[in-house]
């Protein structure tokens, strides 16, 4: 969370700073819960330094998703998704933001008014 305030205040390298020294603390049971979306504000950090730097952040996001899938933490896992989603649509790769995000985003059958949720609600619709 702390990560996160630093990035919304402008303050990238500190978030960064942040989110790279918990990852590499992840160890224990508590830090893998998070580990998904360590790596999904990793990839978002990274973005705002450079955003040249697509396929570093895609690696980071596609870890994110894999994370999030094995510990079967789905919102996290619609989190990621939503991201490389967003990401895949500034590429022009649409079909593949739409085939990944669409059968994820169906898994839920409820929380609809969820900031997660309706994210990826926005995201989908944009790519339809």
């Amino acid at each position: 969370m702390l990560a996160e305030v630093h990035a919304r205040t402008d303050e990238s390298e500190r978030a960064l700073a942040i989110v790279e020294r918990a990852l590499a603390e992840a160890g224990d049971a508590v830090g893998r819960s998070w580990e998904a979306e360590l790596h999904r504000q990793r990839a978002l950090i990274l973005l705002a330094l450079d955003p040249s730097r697509t396929g570093e952040v895609e690696v980071h996001l596609q870890k994110s998703l894999e994370v999030a899938h094995e510990q079967g933490a789905r919102s996290l896992e619609l989190r990621a998704a939503t991201s490389l989603a967003e990401l895949w649509q500034t590429q022009g790769r649409r079909e593949e933001a739409r085939a990944l995000l669409e059968p994820i985003y169906r898994w839920f059958q409820e929380g609809f008014e969820t900031a997660d949720l309706k994210q990826a609600r926005y995201v989908q619709s944009t790519l339809h």
